[in-house]
């Protein structure tokens, strides 16, 4: 009996320490899980945070990219109806200087325009002065001995003259100052579109 008693203390013995074991494995085991599915939800936030950054940022971009286009769209309808109405203006103005320069008053304003570029520069028989094809003739009758030529690039008017002897220019057409005007006019700040 005492062996059956040594038997059983044994048996109790390592019953005990298996369970003190299991317990203590179970209670590792637990732990570990608890870490576990604690770092798994940090990484399950961390993912979902990152996921809805990268949404944000995607959506954000989408939209900024839309705005920009719709921006760019209107700012080129409202260029091209700048650019139309500046043209509309422009001919206009070009077609009331074309009725203008038919008129008497225009044929004065072209001798004061020829006797003010004599004033900066003497006029002589070397000289060559080109005008419109219309204006040819009455400029012959106001400057007989000088050379006078049509110029297909002058359409609105007045003269310029060429000095061949000093290789010097004047214009004093309408159309250079027109067209100066108008490069002015268009690249004016204020009707720059931001």
């Amino acid at each position: 009996m005492e062996n059956l008693d040594k038997a059983a203390r044994f048996e109790e013995a390592i019953n005990s320490a298996a369970e003190a074991e299991i317990s203590a494995l179970l209670d590792a085991a637990e732990e570990k899980a608890s870490k576990a599915l604690a770092s798994a939800d940090e990484e399950f936030l961390e993912e979902g945070d990152k996921f809805v950054s990268e949404e944000t940022k995607r959506i954000k971009n989408s939209i900024d990219r839309e705005v920009s286009r719709k921006s760019f769209e209107a700012s080129k309808d409202i260029f091209a109806f700048r650019n139309k109405r500046i043209e509309e203006f422009f001919n206009a103005a070009a077609d009331e200087i074309i009725r203008y320069s038919k008129t008497e008053a225009y044929k004065a304003s072209l001798k004061d325009l020829l006797l003010k570029i004599n004033g900066e520069r003497q006029l002589d028989d070397r000289c060559i002065i080109y005008v419109k094809e219309s204006d040819t003739e009455e400029v012959k009758k106001l400057y007989p001995k000088l050379s006078v030529k049509a110029d297909k690039n002058i359409k609105l008017g007045g003269a310029s003259v060429f000095y061949p002897s000093d290789s010097i220019y004047i214009d004093k057409t309408y159309d250079n100052s027109f067209d100066r005007q108008k490069a002015e006019f268009v690249n004016n700040a204020f009707m720059q579109i931001q």
